[in-house]
């Protein structure tokens, strides 16, 4: 049984990697799949909580579970638009934020196995001798976390989630948990800004790979910026502002969609953004063919 869900579970994890990595996104991902330790303790968990597991109604949704967690706040959306157009999204838990009040923001999503995974699956439970796989879903659990607040859930999930009981009663402890939590949350939002101040003053200084860089967040192939963009950089005082001006979630989504996948380097992505965007002519006509056919 383990050795057949850990196969789904690569499948899975080898899709992700695929399409993140095309685009550079900055990530880690961990998963893991529930031996039958962890099943029956999860059935028996739910049962005592009257909230029972049955063949014919609600099943266990996360006998393997995916996590990305990605180095940036604005990189959970686009993470998860990205994966939606290629995994088939089931059902999601995504908390909305209060005004008033600290939590933490779960971005839970229910995803079905792809049909070689359920091909896979339903051939372990007809070899299984095991029935608690019968309470079990086609399907997987994706969580998107942000690097700040992946430790926190770790904590929450394990010594809070799981020993409710040893809650009750400790209101303040709880608030203080959660609290720690928002001081999480104000750091993801000052880290964005941080690099976007960062990206501004090398744009001021002329310093355009440092531009891009703090501008994009990317995990950039080691090439330098070539000389004759840098002199039309030079040359043209406000053309490296419409490109600081470019919404980075646009550029991203479109690079992941192209029909091949284009090296992130600073060129790459200079010659890309200009042909489908901003089309200067002077780039555009040192721009490499395979950009302007990778989206064909």
């Amino acid at each position: 049984m383990t050795s057949s869900l850990q196969l789904i579970e690569k499948n899975i994890c080898a899709h992700i990697i695929e399409r993140l990595d095309k685009v550079g996104i900055l990530y880690r991902i961990f998963s893991r799949s529930k031996g039958k330790k962890s099943l029956e303790e999860k059935i028996g968990r739910k049962e005592k909580e009257g909230k029972p597991y049955t063949i014919d109604g609600r099943k266990i949704q996360d006998i393997i579970g995916i996590r990305i967690v990605t180095y940036f706040q604005d990189d959970i959306n686009l993470v998860k638009d990205m994966l939606s157009e290629t995994m088939n999204f089931i059902d999601e838990e995504i908390d909305v934020h209060e005004l008033t009040v600290f939590k933490p923001k779960r971005t839970n999503i229910i995803c079905g196995f792809t049909s070689s995974d359920i091909k896979i699956f339903e051939e372990t439970k007809a070899a299984s001798q095991y029935e608690g796989l019968n309470l079990v879903d086609q399907t997987f659990e994706l969580q998107l976390r942000t690097v700040l607040s992946e430790g926190w859930h770790e904590i929450d999930h394990s010594l809070r989630y799981k020993c409710k009981d040893e809650w009750e009663g400790h209101v303040e402890k709880e608030r203080m948990l959660n609290g720690i939590y928002a001081s999480l949350e104000v750091n993801d939002i000052a880290l964005k800004s941080l690099f976007n101040e960062l990206s501004y003053q090398h744009f001021k200084g002329k310093n355009w790979e440092a531009m891009f860089r703090n501008k994009f967040r990317l995990k950039f192939q080691p090439q330098e910026m070539r000389d004759d963009l840098k002199q039309i950089f030079l040359d043209d005082v406000k053309l490296p502002k419409k490109f600081l001006k470019v919404e980075r979630e646009t550029i991203i989504k479109e690079l992941a969609n192209t029909d091949i996948a284009v090296p992130v380097t600073f060129n790459n992505l200079i010659f890309f953004t200009n042909y489908f965007i901003l089309k200067n002519e002077r780039i555009n006509s040192i721009t490499p063919e395979f950009i302007k056919n990778c989206k064909e």
